[in-house]
């Protein structure tokens, strides 16, 4: 499902639903440029009139939201690899390549001149400030709830008047009547995982897909859930411990050697979701950001054919 809705723009992709601060901040390099304000969150920021050159740093959700609209960045962060996310060469691949740790690098970034820089609301408070030296900067949200501000926030940026209100009301609408029809089965505790390095990782609940499973689908909250404050790694005892139904778990191709040597643990093959055979690894690609209106609906697919077995 996610290859074919990455080669579709988002006219086509209704389609496919139907199936289913601080403002004000201006760099440096943006003074003598004519203004505008757009307001996000709440907070209002100046950017140039015009904007074409955006960047991206630290935040894989604005590519997805780049994607669904069309929008290119002219250059992005690199991850911790060196490279640019698989998942997102479709709407990167033309994109400079920035070092993953740009503000010690900020020299490099000023000389692209770019409009606007959109990182993510958990840069620390000096990077900020290195990155508003090259340009107006806003920090989108990685709470799940926003995805919808997110989505219009980038189209506000560059100054499109897509019309995404058919697009979000399509989503919603699926969102609601999957929760109508995971209403009704007995046993829900749904749990989300990220495999990495040879330990589990859980996010809060408002993060990744955990806003849309516990919000949006009001699906139990599981304690390992309810209770971080951020990523957080979890023991197999844990895990045991909260033992859900239905176990989605992320696992990238570098990682599943020792997923697949995990699984041959007595604790893992007694848990409820693997004996009723309702683990699913990598229901979607492990490197999507969770929380966007891509990711959002690659995973309510997910839910469909593996919890409710229905096809797509």
């Amino acid at each position: 499902m996610y290859k074919r809705l990455l080669a579709i723009p988002i006219a086509a992709l209704l389609l496919v639903l139907s199936a289913c601060g601080n403002g004000g901040q201006t760099g440096d390099s943006a003074a003598s440029k004519p203004t505008r304000s757009i307001n996000y969150l709440g907070n209002t920021y100046t950017i140039p009139a015009r904007t074409k050159e955006i960047v991206f740093v630290g935040f894989p959700a604005s590519y997805e939201d780049s994607f669904l609209l069309g929008i290119p960045p002219v250059a992005a962060t690199v991850d911790k690899n060196g490279k640019f996310p698989a998942e997102y060469q479709a709407i990167i691949r033309n994109a400079k390549h920035l070092p993953y740790h740009i503000a010690d690098s900020i020299g490099e970034l000023v000389a692209l001149e770019p409009d606007v820089i959109m990182t993510t609301d958990k840069t620390s408070k000096e990077d900020l400030a290195k990155l508003q030296t090259a340009a107006s900067v806003i920090p989108v949200s990685t709470n799940g709830a926003d995805w919808q501000e997110n989505l219009r926030l980038l189209a506000d940026v560059r100054g499109r008047d897509d019309n995404l209100d058919t697009f979000i009301g399509k989503v919603k609408q699926n969102t609601q009547e999957l929760r109508d029809k995971l209403a009704a089965l007995p046993e829900k505790k749904v749990l989300t995982l990220w495999f990495q390095e040879g330990s589990f990782y859980a996010y809060p609940k408002d993060e990744r897909y955990n806003y849309l499973l516990y919000t949006d689908l009001a699906l139990p909250v599981p304690d390992v859930v309810a209770n971080i404050q951020e990523r957080t790694a979890l023991s197999m005892d844990a895990l045991a411990k909260e033992d859900p139904n239905y176990l989605f778990v992320m696992v990238t191709k570098e990682d599943q050697p020792a997923f697949k040597q995990l699984q041959e643990q007595p604790a893992w093959t007694n848990l409820s979701a693997v004996k009723a055979g309702q683990m699913y690894m990598n229901a979607v690609e492990p490197g999507l950001a969770g929380g966007t209106a891509y990711s959002n609906q690659s995973f309510l697919n997910a839910i469909r054919k593996q919890m409710l077995k229905m096809s797509e």
